[in-house]
């Protein structure tokens, strides 16, 4: 996280660590937390 902070093209490595299936599940999980599912 730290790296994509620093880093000058954001865009760019987000979309390059986005291909990290654990990255994915670790975004997916901090979304869960700032953004809960609605509740149907």
């Amino acid at each position: 996280m730290l790296t994509i902070d620093q880093a000058e093209d954001k865009s760019s490595l987000m979309k390059k660590y986005m291909q990290e299936p654990l990255f994915v599940e670790f975004a997916d999980c901090c979304l869960r937390i700032v953004e809960p599912p609605e509740k149907e």
